[in-house]
């Protein structure tokens, strides 16, 4: 791969982090907020709220700062490629863990989603397969940030198998004697 090349995936990779992290503020911190306000009622009750806000402002917080500690020199390329594959592929792995249970239904006891059965839901009996595909294609939004992931998720490995700035010379056939970088 070519210097020029990789320069470009990384900026289109740090505009896609950019892009989940702003989804995910924007969802979460105004939802935080309501809930932290109105903590005393859902801590009397026993009853938990949502938690996804909070993990989607943190979440958000992670992926800001990625891009800021490669800019510094604070972490390497290739530790930030690994770390930035492994939270968006755990984003996406959420999302199907919190559509497939039923969307925080096992959170309290004795509660099902509706229509669910206790097994998830819409059909006790969806296959998690059909179920996950029926959001992506219903939800735009999450059908939006959820394909942003995946582009992340695939140039971040893309580039942590061929960017010339951490890929040893014998591994790259491509690349010349001087064309390996520190990280």
């Amino acid at each position: 791969m070519e210097r020029r090349t990789a320069r470009i995936l990384r900026g289109i990779a740090a505009a896609l982090v950019f892009a989940t992290a702003a989804f995910h503020l924007w969802w979460g911190f105004r939802r935080s907020v309501i809930y932290l306000m109105a903590a005393d009622r859902w801590l009397a009750t026993g009853m938990p709220p949502d938690p996804r806000p909070f993990f989607f402002v943190a979440f958000a917080a992670i992926l800001l700062a990625g891009p800021y500690f490669v800019t510094r020199g604070l972490v390497s390329l290739r530790n930030a490629y690994v770390v930035g594959t492994v939270l968006l592929c755990g984003s996406i792995a959420a999302w199907v863990f919190w559509h497939t249970t039923g969307h925080g239904a096992f959170l309290v006891d004795g509660f099902s989603a509706p229509g669910g059965g206790g097994g998830g839901h819409h059909s006790g009996d969806t296959n998690a397969v059909v179920l996950v595909l029926s959001h992506y294609v219903t939800e735009p939004v999450e059908s939006a940030i959820k394909t942003i992931e995946l582009a992340g998720v695939a140039i971040f490995v893309t580039l942590l198998w061929r960017d010339p700035a951490i890929v040893p010379k014998d591994r790259d056939t491509g690349a010349e004697a001087g064309d390996v970088s520190k990280n």
